[in-house]
């Protein structure tokens, strides 16, 4: 016999968006109930044990969308929010020795750029500044729930901007080579091609953004992930609210044209006004007609051939780069040629993976050594433009992964695989991605409202880019709470 029980809301995922969610509803004085499917809060954040000592975030190395709003109005530096190094420099690796080091002070880095380009060394200072500047004007719209587009002079730019794909943005800048397959990666965010449009706008976003009292930062937890998940853990507890795991909701129950609570696999039903949805695809939470014919094309246009992986490796010692010396403790992009890119995209389209790929890597361990035996680390890297659906099926291609993730990396950081004691590969989300410029081009409100009343996104998918951010959560529970006043 099913079970019954009333709330005032639900939220369904308990990754950070869902205990975000959670926590700002709870502290609204309402009765919550979240649900987490898996037995483990936390999502990308949670912890992936690769044995003998040695732990990692399940996804995310690192964190650069974090809602600095989110981050006060929960407390989350009195819950244990801490930041080792306050932001991560960007290496672009080269195997010629002259990498290129992007750092906040724009001298520094017009210095490392001018080994590759005089010219782009003159130019990066003007580039950051106008990039900037966009970045912030378009805060309004990307961080309150009904703000709006600039204008003036700044519209004007990001009409452009808002059609080109970042490589043909980047060129429009520099000619060095080497600095734009540095800055791409980040262009590349949500499965968006660096060719098409949308992915100049990525990096728009990605320099809108704010860590630590710094703008378009890139910082790594002390204590790893885990913490920003026990954070938000605690707000949520001591908002009051009802957290489960190994509950997973099957589907929506709906009266008429509004939420009316959550169907879960047990086959205990929970009743609520509002439900907040965390999950990657809400579309298999409800029957196709609720979400109307528009909204199913939209599913199935934004099917995305193309997603992300990690790629964990506990080394037994630090790795070395030969040539220009860098700080081990930066962000590391392995992209040498701009043509990566595109052949990667190509190949993942067809199932496979191309022939070079671009990487991005970090060594947590640098900043936090509890994530390993002492003196051995974790390298932490994330691989772009791998097929979703492979071919050969996961189990084949995660070999054929890591043996070119290791060599690739190795040809930069000679005896690599020596040092190697473990490697874990986990297989990307099933994600909705990739990302379209209108909706990176909509208020926070049209992003988590839905055409059913009463239920909200307020997940990674109902960000302007997919992110570890709670921004959306915090304004969908905001929306939900202002809605029954």
């Amino acid at each position: 016999m099913s079970a019954h029980h009333a709330y005032d809301a639900i939220v369904i995922g308990g990754d950070t968006s869902g205990l975000a969610a959670a926590a700002y509803l709870g502290k609204a004085g309402k009765r919550v109930l979240l649900l987490e499917a898996q037995d483990k809060f936390g999502g990308r954040c949670g912890v992936a044990n690769l044995g003998d000592g040695f732990s990692a975030a399940r996804g995310a190395h690192t964190l650069y969308a974090l809602d600095p709003r989110v981050v006060s109005e929960l407390k989350l530096a009195r819950r244990g929010l801490r930041f080792e190094g306050r932001e991560l420099a960007l290496t672009g690796l080269r195997g010629d020795g002259k990498h290129i080091v992007i750092r906040r002070d724009a001298h520094d880095t017009a210095s490392s750029i001018a080994v590759h380009s005089q010219r782009d060394a003159e130019t990066w200072p003007r580039f950051r500044t106008e990039l900037f500047d966009l970045a912030r004007a378009m805060r309004p719209l990307w961080w309150e729930s009904r703000g709006d587009l600039p204008s003036g002079a700044e519209k004007q730019k990001l009409d452009r901007i808002a059609r080109m794909g970042a490589l043909a943005w980047l060129d429009s800048w520099f000619e060095s080579e080497a600095l734009k397959a540095s800055l791409c990666f980040d262009a590349a965010d949500g499965g968006l091609s660096v060719l098409e449009p949308g992915s100049a706008l990525a990096l728009v976003w990605r320099a809108a953004q704010e860590i630590s009292g710094l703008q378009g930062a890139v910082a790594i937890p002390q204590g790893g992930m885990a913490v920003l998940t026990d954070a938000l853990l605690l707000a949520a507890k001591e908002a009051g609210c009802e957290l489960r795991t190994g509950m997973r909701g099957e589907s929506l129950i709906l009266d008429g044209g509004r939420v009316a609570g959550v169907q879960i696999q047990s086959g205990e039903a929970c009743f609520a006004p509002i439900v907040l949805s965390a999950v990657r695809r809400l579309s298999t939470l409800l029957p196709p007609a609720a979400l109307g014919i528009a909204h199913q094309r939209t599913m199935a246009r934004r099917a995305s051939p193309l997603a992300d992986v990690t790629v964990l490796l506990a080394l037994r010692s630090a790795p070395s780069f030969g040539g220009v010396a860098v700080p081990l403790a930066n962000r590391f992009v392995l992209a040498e040629k701009l043509e990566i890119y595109g052949s990667a995209e190509m190949a993942a389209r067809e199932g496979r993976l191309g022939d070079e790929l671009p990487i991005s890597f970090v060594i947590p361990t640098l900043s936090d050594s509890s994530l390993a035996p002492p003196g051995q680390h974790i390298l932490s890297a994330l691989v772009r433009s791998v097929p979703r659906h492979p071919v050969e099926g996961w189990a084949v291609l995660k070999k054929d992964l890591a043996t070119r993730v290791v060599a690739a990396i190795e040809r930069l950081a000679p005896g690599l695989s020596r040092a190697i004691s473990n490697i874990e590969i986990l297989s990307p989300d099933n994600d909705e991605g990739p990302i379209t410029v209108p909706h990176m081009l909509t208020s926070g409100a049209e992003r988590v409202e839905t055409r059913i009343a009463g239920l909200f996104r307020c997940g990674a998918n109902a960000e302007p880019v997919p992110a570890i951010s709670g921004r959306a959560a915090r304004i969908a529970a905001a929306i939900a709470i202002a809605g029954q006043r």
